[in-house]
């Protein structure tokens, strides 16, 4: 089952996880993918770039 193209930039495989819209490869990044602040999962390509997760990015900026 296929989902479309992966969301990352430059790639051209197709998706496999809806949650994330990565392809297989780009999905095990994100799986093994910590947040250098609380070491909770990450879930977005953005959340790569930064290795911060969303809640430590939203408490960062406040």
């Amino acid at each position: 089952m296929t989902l479309g193209k992966c969301l990352w930039d430059g790639c051209t495989r197709h998706a496999v996880k809806a949650a994330t819209g990565a392809c297989r490869a780009h999905h095990a990044l994100l799986r093994e993918a910590r947040c250098e602040k609380c070491q909770g999962p990450l879930a977005s390509r953005q959340e790569l770039e930064s290795r911060l997760c969303r809640p430590c990015t939203i408490i960062r900026a406040a």
